[in-house]
């Protein structure tokens, strides 16, 4: 789990590496919770109320986080004790929330973490934010006077991840104090001022990316002539690696730029000089599904094949749909764009909608912005 300490123990290989990005960070509000890590926090929660409280999940849930539950099930059976998200207060500045820490039988500690994206698959071996929660775990149970184990196993359990799910490193007791002597120094660098800002993979979930000086210097020597087709072996194997972390940089200046356009929107101040929002490009859905069934039953319609036809689907399997189902069909667009105005354009207004809106509401905003667009 995420951790709302200034290090957090999710983001070391970046803190750890990038020792600037403390600093820069500073300068940059924590962004909105995305949907997937709203999604990941929601099944973390699931996981320990099945694990501590043995709260049956859904059957969608267990399904997710069953090679999970019965990983720390298997574990639990060959441990002197398992705990499950008990949270590691190190120091003021680093702490968090390990999902299983579990001491075996033969005095092994491992630390389990679940993942529940499918986008980037994680390893374990030398895994910074492990590493981290492994050094915090044995500094706690020296200040409990308990034994601290020499042997230490580093385990994910990611779902998702087709080919294997669960992955096991086992390191020493002195991999993990020589880590945490690391961490301390960058630690310690970063609050002095003395940090550097490194680019590299880490800076994906950056959230200082779209003012961080040296990423735009990254894209500014691109921009300065750089002809890819002239470029050796070697100096295209840096352009890669650099491509990745300017459209990363770029996503993040488009964010940025998003989120402000929207602000304007909502609480009526300037906006981004020649720039403004339109709405993406509607998908046309059923008004009223219930109704839509109701008539299809009626007309002797068959419109369901494990679930309901959509409306194009529909038309295609009934080229002549009757109009009182045609009239079901609505065109909601799914969100708004920030695009270049052109000359003497005005931004786009928007209405907004409660996240929990009928499709029949969704219309008539949509109704309401068609005198803005162009």
């Amino acid at each position: 789990m995420s951790s709302h300490a200034p290090f957090p123990p999710s983001a070391t290989k970046r803190w750890k590496i990038c020792t600037g990005s403390f600093a820069l960070g500073l300068q940059v509000p924590e962004p909105p919770e995305t949907e997937y890590a709203a999604d990941g926090t929601r099944l973390h929660a699931v996981a320990r109320e099945a694990l501590v409280d043995k709260t049956v999940p859904s059957k969608e849930d267990a399904a997710a986080l069953k090679p999970f539950l019965d990983y720390v099930a298997r574990i639990a059976k060959t441990s002197i004790w398992l705990r499950v998200e008990q949270w590691i207060n190190h120091s003021a500045l680093l702490s968090g929330t390990p999902d299983v820490l579990a001491m075996h039988k033969d005095a092994t500690l491992e630390v389990v973490d679940l993942k529940n994206g499918a986008g980037i698959l994680v390893d374990p071996v030398e895994n910074d934010q492990m590493l981290t929660y492994a050094y915090m775990a044995l500094r706690e149970l020296e200040g409990e006077g308990l034994t601290v184990p020499w042997k230490i196993r580093l385990t994910v359990v990611q779902p998702p991840d087709e080919a294997k799910q669960v992955k096991s490193w086992d390191t020493t007791r002195d991999r993990v104090l020589e880590h945490g002597k690391a961490i301390g120094a960058a630690i310690q660098t970063a609050l002095e001022g003395r940090g550097e800002l490194v680019p590299g993979d880490h800076c994906r979930f950056c959230k200082a990316k779209a003012i961080c000086p040296k990423l735009r210097g990254e894209v500014v020597e691109a921009l300065a002539g750089t002809v890819p087709s002239s470029l050796t072996p070697a100096a295209l194997a840096t352009w890669l690696d650099r491509a990745d972390r300017m459209e990363k940089f770029i996503d993040a200046v488009r964010e940025a730029g998003h989120d402000i356009a929207s602000r304007a929107v909502a609480e009526g101040t300037p906006g981004i000089p020649g720039w403004g929002l339109k709405p993406k490009r509607a998908t046309r859905s059923w008004a009223d599904e219930d109704k839509v069934l109701e008539i299809a039953r009626k007309r002797r319609i068959k419109i369901w094949q494990d679930k309901l036809l959509s409306p194009a689907m529909a038309e295609k399997e009934h080229p002549n749909l009757p109009q009182e189902l045609r009239e079901q069909i609505i065109a909601v667009s799914s969100g708004m764009n920030l695009v270049r105005l052109k000359a003497g354009e005005a931004p786009m207004h928007t209405v907004k909608v409660p996240e929990d809106a009928s499709k029949k509401e969704r219309l008539q905003a949509n109704i309401a912005l068609m005198k803005f667009r162009r």
